[in-house]
């Protein structure tokens, strides 16, 4: 794996087949534990902090607490925070991590073009500047190699965001029309990044980060099942549940056509400094 041979570089003792063995066969938070000490991971992929507790097991990123938070606010379909000493691992999960390669390789990925007027956050940037950057690097993926993904240079996100890339892609036509094909998409989408900042900036006031990063702690609920649950389609329901506090928002798995299902899910929420009715 990746993380792996990047660490027995490091590690030069370690680059044996008995003891890649023992190291593939050591518990899931050994293994984390192996993983965090590589160079890359270190540090928050996303801002820089030293000795992140956090990970975006959906991306492959070891997170500082401040950007975690984030990462929450974007979904678990975009990202999925676990941490690093509170949950529960299992092997498939560290697995799934280690196949992504970690903070530099994924780094290298959506990382590939930052535009000058972008800034990457640091371990004292606010707020603002972390969830713009965050949304621009995971949702947005505005800082992919556009010419590695000339198949689907517009990526599909929310209805919301696709009128965000239609809405920003225009510029001299003239221009255009002289450069190579692969070029004209990557600086159609580069021209784009640069524009309406300002209003990104106090459209994102009402998003779902309100009352969401300055937290004091974490709430875990853990959805276990439902006992005869009322039918809603024709002969029986496909249940889920979502659990709110304030603007947050975490939904379970969908079950089909079951009216007991079983979950055996845990939900993380964090908690704001004026807590709010969970819902």
């Amino acid at each position: 794996s990746c993380l792996y041979d990047l660490f027995c570089t490091e590690t030069p003792s370690l680059n044996t087949q008995s003891l890649r063995e023992r190291w593939l066969f050591s518990g899931p938070h050994k293994r984390l534990d192996n993983l965090m000490r590589q160079a890359g991971n270190k540090y928050c992929a996303d801002c820089g902090s030293l000795d992140p507790k956090w990970v975006s097991s959906s991306i492959g990123v070891f997170i500082c607490i401040k950007c975690s938070g984030i990462h929450r606010s974007l979904g678990v379909h975009i990202s999925k925070v676990l941490s690093l000493k509170l949950d529960q691992w299992t092997d498939e999960q560290v697995d799934a991590l280690v196949k992504l390669g970690g903070n530099t390789v994924i780094n290298n990925k959506y990382e590939a073009f930052i535009p000058s007027n972008i800034k990457k956050p640091r371990p004292n940037s606010s707020i603002d500047e972390r969830s713009d950057f965050i949304r621009r690097k995971y949702e947005f993926m505005q800082f992919l190699d556009p010419e590695e993904n000339l198949s689907c240079p517009f990526v599909p996100s929310h209805s919301r965001n696709s009128s965000y890339f239609q809405n920003n892609s225009t510029y001299d036509k003239k221009n255009y029309d002289k450069q190579p094909t692969k070029n004209r998409i990557g600086n159609a989408l580069r021209n784009s990044w640069t524009r309406k900042d300002s209003e990104r900036k106090s459209s994102k006031k009402s998003n779902s980060l309100a009352g969401m990063i300055e937290f004091v702690g974490l709430i875990k609920v853990n959805v276990v099942k439902g006992t005869n649950l009322a039918i809603r389609d024709v002969m029986t329901s496909d249940p889920y549940v979502i659990i709110s506090l304030g603007h947050q928002s975490v939904k379970t798995r969908v079950i089909k056509n079951n009216l007991n299902p079983i979950w055996n899910e845990r939900l993380m929420l964090s908690i704001p400094d004026h807590i709010p009715p969970l819902k």
